[in-house]
């Protein structure tokens, strides 16, 4: 299982990546339309959300049994998933132009934070099962 420290700066370093990933899209006039302007809010809202259920599902791990792990990493995803549904319901609520923009630009970046967060876990699980051998 990889530590908190580890599981923190790779989060940090993926989340550094994203960002420029957003602000290179925003500033090149080509794909300038491809951004919102609300995306740096919903970035800094996905990322949070992450570090926080990052290191609360590392926190968790450490201290359970491993019988248990596979209902955690499932409910960290669907919290994942309902916070960001009540974070777009809340933004269209309060209304905000381009609402099509605003919530692919959310889905993609929450894909990516998905993807990270399952390729952590297969390197997680793999790790786990040579202990086990």
């Amino acid at each position: 299982m990889n530590s908190i420290k580890t599981q923190t700066l790779r989060l940090l370093v993926f989340s550094g990546v994203v960002f420029l990933l957003i602000f290179v899209l925003d500033k090149v006039p080509v794909t300038s339309g491809l951004i919102h302007e609300k995306a740096y809010g919903l970035y800094v809202f996905i990322t949070v959300l992450s570090f926080v259920l990052s290191i609360g599902t590392l926190f968790f791990i450490k201290n359970t049994d491993q019988n248990v792990w596979k209902g955690v990493f499932m409910g960290v995803m669907v919290i994942r998933l309902l916070f960001t549904i009540a974070y777009i319901a809340i933004v269209l609520y309060l209304g905000i132009e381009d609402r099509l923009l605003f919530v692919i630009n959310l889905f993609v970046v929450y894909l990516f934070y998905m993807v990270f967060e399952i390729m952590g876990l297969v390197s997680n699980l793999r790790a786990i099962s040579k202990k086990a051998e």
